[in-house]
């Protein structure tokens, strides 16, 4: 009995892909919020200029699901959906336990220039 071979992009491969693409979309969105409303936020409320800015981390914060769902997607495509299912999964996993650490720099930062703001008199 021999084997038949996963087909490139198959139809179970391609759904699998666009529903984990969901997951994807969440912490993507949310990166996307932070890099539009934190800087306005920081100029508004504490009077930041744009260069004090977390600018490396608001774009790493985007830059991350894009990237790991884009390897996931490269590295798994002419595998079976179910290998797909897996590179993914675990992307979203490290995609997940990043963005949380990108979000505690973020918070880390807003409490040092609020700490600032304070101690300035502002």
């Amino acid at each position: 009995m021999t084997e038949t071979p996963v087909r490139r992009g198959s139809v179970g491969t391609i759904v699998t892909i666009v529903v984990l693409a969901f997951f994807y979309a969440y912490p993507t969105w949310s990166a996307i919020g932070n890099l539009i409303s934190l800087p306005a936020y920081y100029s508004a409320q504490l009077g930041v200029s744009a260069d004090r800015v977390p600018w490396a981390l608001l774009w790493a914060g985007v830059a991350l699901p894009v990237v790991v769902f884009g390897l996931g997607v490269w590295l798994g495509w002419r595998r079976g959906p179910g290998a797909v299912a897996l590179i993914l999964t675990t992307g979203f996993a490290t995609v997940s336990a990043l963005a949380l650490d990108i979000l505690a720099l973020e918070k880390e930062t807003e409490i040092r220039l609020v700490i600032e703001y304070l101690t300035n008199g502002g």
